[in-house]
């Protein structure tokens, strides 16, 4: 499995924070295997990324894969004004604003390949309109995805993007597959 050096990614992954948990995940690529849990101690991490780090198990269901948050920073609670800790993805918010993730979650899972996804904040927040986010694969065997560690990095709202009536929330997204 080779992964893309990180000068040759998208220019949003160049970002700092995405940068640095890359490299690390990178890093704990060895023999052609994706890296376990294991493979992480959290004091690796620099402390301010620790806030926008995001753990979640893969859960195989009758109806497809649902993704439990092991581990959800803080930032990421602030960000939706809730622990996240435990409960599912699917069970913070309605369906048509969580699929984007859930089918960017679902990549990861199925194709064990890191997936960049930029696109509307999952819950309408008055602060933030976007948000960026990184998924890497994780497999306590190697292969088989039972994890997907993430970063997240919200976008500031524009003030010009508020709405008569409401807030403005653009829908386009980006996504790329490593």
């Amino acid at each position: 499995m080779m992964m893309p050096e990180i000068d040759a990614l998208p220019a949003p992954l160049q970002e700092t924070p995405f940068r640095t948990l890359y490299e690390l995940w990178r890093a704990a690529c060895r023999a052609g295997k994706l890296p376990s849990r294991g493979d992480f101690d959290p004091t690796d991490l620099p402390p301010r990324l620790l806030a926008q780090i995001l753990l979640f198990d893969c859960v195989q269901a009758v109806q497809g894969w649902r993704f439990r948050f092991r581990v959800a920073g803080t930032a990421f609670t602030d960000l939706i004004g809730a622990e996240a800790t435990g409960r599912f993805l699917d069970e913070i918010a309605p369906p048509e604003r969580t699929q984007p993730v859930q089918t960017a979650l679902e990549t990861v899972t199925e194709k064990g390949r890191p997936v960049y996804l930029e696109s509307r904040l999952t819950l309408v927040n008055r602060d933030f309109v976007r948000v960026r986010r990184l998924g890497l694969p994780l497999a306590r065997d190697g292969v088989n995805v039972d994890m997907v560690l993430a970063i997240f990095a919200a976008i500031p709202r524009d003030p010009d993007e508020f709405l008569k009536d409401g807030l403005a929330e653009p829908v386009d997204e980006q996504r790329f597959i490593l």
